[in-house]
């Protein structure tokens, strides 16, 4: 087998570095719990209204963490065909 060379090393770097920071945000955006800056309040009747239900807040950590995934992926999978396009030529 031969050895990889500095951009095919630098590839698996990079994507093992972008899974790593992504998985790691997920896991801390995903503790954090969100906040979207306001509520609604009548202050006469003793009760806060907090939307729930069908709503699905996300912190700007989770979509980087989802970004940064995404893009360890791809680079992955790009450099794991480069390398199998570059096997069976040789």
């Amino acid at each position: 087998m031969a050895q990889p060379s500095g951009k095919e090393l630098a590839g698996w770097v990079t994507a093992g570095v972008l899974l790593l920071a992504g998985a790691v945000a997920i896991v801390i955006g995903a503790s954090t719990p969100a906040s979207f800056g306001w509520f609604a309040y009548q202050p006469l009747a003793d009760v806060a209204y907090a939307p729930g239900g069908d709503f699905v807040f996300v912190s700007r950590v989770t979509i980087f963490g989802f970004v940064a995934l995404s893009l360890g992926l791809i680079t992955l999978a790009f450099v794991g065909g480069w390398r199998l396009a570059q096997r069976s030529s040789d």
